[in-house]
């Protein structure tokens, strides 16, 4: 991380870590405002996870899974007359947690909304399937991006750190 930051000339992976930071802080806005007490933050290699009471209530449920990105986008939309640099990776993080894939917003999002009509197992497979589908694009991508560009492989480790989520999580 040093050597990151100490590569990093023009601040990028600061810019980075302030919209994964104003993400997280969406996330338990909603949760405080819901008054669901946070039990644990836990600061893993690739993301943050916060554990709390269970939410009363399906509208609770999906307003603290979509906190993150809204916040991402109001932020967004205030930082971008200042600064674009500072826009873009809030842009960028709220469409990327979209998506409906595991570990990600729009996957937990897509489980709540399934877990509405189905079973737990069922759902856990659709939700494995929808990564699969969503993860096998951006790989090739990620793999086209790496070989014109000779350097820039990020596409390509995101996606492999997904599949990697895939088959360990359960």
């Amino acid at each position: 991380m040093t050597a990151v930051l100490i590569l990093d000339r023009e601040n990028y992976v600061i810019c980075c870590f302030l919209a994964a930071m104003l993400h997280e802080m969406g996330h338990i806005l909603m949760m405080l405002l819901f008054k669901v007490r946070i039990r644990e933050i836990d600061l893993r290699l690739f993301d943050i996870l916060i554990r709390g009471d269970e939410p009363r209530s399906l509208k609770a449920d999906i307003s603290i899974t979509l906190g993150g990105i809204m916040m991402n986008l109001v932020s967004a939309v205030v930082l971008l007359p200042i600064s674009v640099k500072l826009s873009l990776p809030n842009i960028a993080l709220a469409v990327f947690n979209i998506l409906p894939v595991m570990s990600l917003d729009g996957g937990h999002l897509l489980y709540i909304l399934l877990s509405r009509r189905f079973d737990a197992r069922f759902c856990d497979n659709a939700l494995r399937l929808t990564t699969f589908i969503f993860i096998l694009p951006f790989m090739t991508a990620g793999i086209y991006i790496l070989i014109n560009s000779g350097y820039n492989y990020s596409l390509l480790a995101i996606s492999l750190y997904l599949l990697t989520v895939l088959f360990i999580r359960k």
